[in-house]
C-alpha cells in the first residue's frame, strides 16, 4: 500500500493557509441543551463533528449519541466539547423498541432543549424515543431518501419503497423541522405527499465541508498519465464494481490514465468483499483503507463517485473543496455536485459504459482539468462551505 501511495505524486497547497476551526460569533444570550443522535460512530464524528463544535463554540451544552462509539470516538467527541453515549449494537427487530425505552430513558435525563436526528431512515427509533421523553424540539435531516429511491430502482423495490414512504410519513409527522440534503428529494418527498406544507423544512449543501482547513490543492503533474481516484465504502451502492469495469474497460485503449481504489469508513447496505477486486488489480490499483480520503483525492486529478442512492459519499464534497473534476452518478443525491462539462459529468446509474465514456471525454482534453478544477472549488464555496451550512442547521435548530 505505501508502495502505491508513493506512486500518487503530492498535491501542493496555492498560498492558502490552514486554519482551526473557526469559532462562531456572536455567541447567543440563551444557551440551550442540544443532543445530536446518529446512526453510526462514522456519521457522529465524521459528518456532524463541525456542527457539534460550532454548538460548543456558541455555548451550548451538546449531548452526541451512537452505537458502539470506540474509546478513541468518546475522546475524540469529548476533546471538541461534547457529552458522547454510547449505545449497544442494534441486531434485530425486535430491538428497536428495547433500543426506543433505553434511549428515552437517557434523553430525558440529559434533558435537551433539542434533538437533532441525523437520518430519518435510521433514525425512526431515536425520533419515536425524543416524543416519549417529551423533548420540546426534534430536528430530522434526510441525506438521502434510500436506494429503494434511486432513480430507475428495480420493481421489486416497490413494496420497500412503501413502506419507507409511510416510514417517512410518521417520522417527518412526528418532527418539528425536516432539513433536506437534497432539493429534489426535497420536491420528491412534497410531490408525494410524505411532508405536510405547514412544516418547516428547508435545504442545506449536506454536511458541508470546512474550506478554511481544506484549501484548493494544485493539481499533479500530468508526466505520469492522469490519476483517476475513487475513494469509497466497500459497498456495491457505490458503483465500485462499475468503476473497475470502465477502468478496465479505459486501460484496454488508454495506457495514459492510471486508476486508484481506496476504501473509507462508513456502513454498507450491500457490501463488497475485497477478494471480488482481484479480477480487476491489473487495471485498477487498490490503495486499501484511509481514515480521510482528502489527502488522496488531492493526489490525483479527477474523483469517480458513482453512488447509487445512499446520499453523497463524503468524497464529492472533499473532492469540490480540493478542487477536482467529477464524475457521479445523474441521481437525486449527486447531480447538484456537478454542472455537466462544467466541472465534471453525470453518468447513467449501473452503467460501467456511460462512466468509461465521460471519464474518456476528460482524458482526450487534459487542457481542460484546470479550468474545471477551478469550477469545482468556485461550486464548493457558493454552495457547500461548512460555515453557511451550520448557520442555517443553527437557526433551524433554535441555536
Amino acid at each position: 500500500m505505501r508502495a502505491i501511495l508513493d506512486a500518487i505524486p503530492d498535491a501542493g497547497y496555492p498560498g492558502e493557509r490552514l486554519d482551526a476551526y473557526q469559532e462562531y460569533l456572536p455567541l447567543p444570550a440563551h444557551r440551550k441543551r442540544a443532543a445530536v443522535a446518529a446512526p453510526s460512530a462514522g456519521a457522529l464524528t465524521g459528518a456532524c463533528h463541525g456542527l457539534i463544535l460550532d454548538m460548543v463554540n456558541r455555548g451550548h451544552h451538546v449531548f452526541a449519541f451512537a452505537p458502539e462509539l470506540s474509546n478513541k470516538d468518546l475522546r475524540f467527541l469529548s476533546h471538541i466539547g461534547a457529552e458522547a453515549y454510547s449505545l449497544p449494537p442494534q441486531l434485530a427487530f425486535w430491538d428497536k423498541y428495547r433500543r426506543m425505552r433505553e434511549l428515552s430513558t437517557i434523553l430525558a435525563d440529559a434533558d435537551p432543549d433539542v434533538v437533532l436526528v441525523q437520518s430519518a431512515r435510521s433514525g425512526a427509533t431515536t425520533v419515536a424515543a425524543a416524543k416519549i421523553a417529551r423533548i420540546p424540539q426534534v430536528v430530522t435531516v434526510v441525506p438521502a431518501l434510500g436506494p429503494a429511491f434511486m432513480e430507475g430502482a428495480c420493481a421489486s423495490a416497490w413494496g420497500e419503497r412503501q413502506a419507507l414512504k409511510a416510514m417517512y410519513r410518521t417520522v417527518f409527522a412526528w418532527s418539528d423541522a425536516v432539513i433536506f440534503h437534497s432539493s429534489h428529494d426535497r420536491k420528491y418527498v412534497q410531490d408525494h405527499h410524505l411532508l405536510s406544507k405547514s412544516k418547516m423544512h428547508l435545504t442545506v449543501g449536506g454536511w458541508g465541508e470546512d474550506l478554511t482547513r481544506n484549501v484548493q490543492r494544485t493539481l499533479p503533474p500530468l508526466d505520469r498519465g492522469v490519476l483517476i481516484m475513487m475513494a469509497a465504502p466497500l459497498d456495491r451502492y457505490q458503483g465500485i464494481v462499475e468503476y473497475c469495469e470502465a477502468a478496465q474497460a479505459i486501460k484496454q485503449k488508454s495506457r495514459r490514465a492510471r486508476f486508484f481504489l481506496a476504501t473509507t469508513p462508513g456502513e454498507a447496505a450491500s457490501p463488497l468483499a475485497v477478494s471480488e477486486l482481484k479480477r480487476y488489480r491489473e487495471s485498477v490499483q487498490y490503495i486499501g483503507p484511509v481514515d480521510d480520503a482528502a489527502s488522496v483525492i488531492a493526489r490525483c486529478h479527477i474523483l469517480v463517485a458513482p453512488s447509487y442512492g445512499n446520499g453523497a459519499p463524503r468524497s464529492l464534497y472533499q473532492a469540490l473543496a480540493a478542487g477536482r473534476p467529477i464524475v457521479t452518478t445523474d441521481t437525486r443525491s449527486c447531480r447538484d455536485f456537478v454542472q455537466q462539462g462544467v466541472n465534471g459529468y453525470r453518468v447513467a446509474v449501473c452503467d460501467s459504459g456511460s462512466l468509461a465514456r465521460a471519464i474518456t471525454q476528460i482524458l482526450q482534453r487534459p487542457d481542460l482539468i484546470a479550468s474545471m478544477s477551478q469550477e469545482s472549488r468556485r461550486l464548493a464555496l457558493r454552495f457547500y462551505d461548512a460555515n453557511s451550512v451550520n448557520a442555517l442547521i443553527l437557526e433551524a435548530l433554535g441555536l
